[in-house]
């Protein structure tokens, strides 16, 4: 009687694991932080050179994986994380493959603006393709409504938020997202202020005039997004000025981020 019991229980535990859906988990970017870890330096950009050299079936067998994914098995974050890592390897995967260039716009076609190489159905998904705009402005921006990602999404550009040297991971996306935007902030291109008579003027990146309606309506306000991740000296200094602050954009440098060794 207890061997069949105990057979009965067996068999109804097993029914009910497999009837449970499994958890989502992030999708495997081991190759992506192992291509990261050779080629990159956030100080120093990307070592086009030497990945096309050495590693690019290793990066063009990463796009391919990564276009497979089913994205709606995966948590909501998970997600996020997702398109983030897939916006930044394309875009390496796109600039290594036209290297040299001095710029990834000198990959477009358009002849005055030179931007559409954001704009060409370059990254696979699926069956198809799509377009790095179509990430960054239909998949990212209106769904999660988050103004960090400005920070983690790279264009290859000199004045452009470095790449963050390890894979977004939707277990630990707010952590890797405020840090990314705290290290940037706080760097070489991100905040400088100067006070003159009452009025403070914040010098920042032009990727808050670019899309500052996602600072307004996402981060609270520009002035609030950068005083929660600059230093608590420049806090200091934006609470004093009691709101006369002037924002003041700088100029965006559309060199490659290119390391060269």
């Amino acid at each position: 009687m207890k061997k069949t019991q105990l057979l009965c229980a067996s068999i109804a535990f097993l029914l009910l694991a497999l009837s449970v859906p499994a958890q989502a988990a992030d999708p495997d970017y081991a190759a992506w932080n192992g291509l990261l870890s050779k080629y990159y330096n956030p100080a120093k950009g990307m070592d086009y050179k030497a990945l096309k050299a050495k590693d690019m079936t290793t990066l063009n067998a990463l796009r391919q994986r990564m276009a497979a994914v089913n994205v709606s098995a995966l948590s909501p974050k998970e997600q996020l994380a997702y398109w983030i890592n897939l916006y930044n390897i394309s875009v390496v995967g796109i600039v290594t493959e036209k290297y040299p260039v001095a710029s990834i716009r000198d990959i477009s076609t358009d002849p005055v603006v030179r931007l559409n190489v954001f704009k060409k159905a370059s990254v696979s998904r699926g069956q198809g393709k799509m377009s790095l705009d179509e990430i960054e402005n239909e998949k990212i921006r209106p769904v999660f409504k988050d103004a960090r990602i400005h920070f983690a999404i790279n264009c290859a550009a000199a004045s452009c938020p470095p790449i963050r040297p390890e894979a977004y991971l939707g277990s630990k996306l707010d952590a890797q997202l405020d840090d990314q935007a705290r290290k940037f902030l706080n760097g070489p291109n991100g905040v400088r202020m100067e006070k003159k008579g009452s009025t403070l003027t914040i010098h920042t990146t032009k990727i808050m005039k670019w899309f500052g309606d996602d600072f307004d309506k996402w981060g609270g306000g520009k002035v609030a997004f950068l005083r929660k991740y600059v230093s608590p000296e420049k806090q200091k200094m934006i609470d004093q000025a009691k709101g006369k602050i002037k924002l003041d954009f700088d100029d965006y440098s559309w060199a490659l981020n290119n390391w060269v060794r």
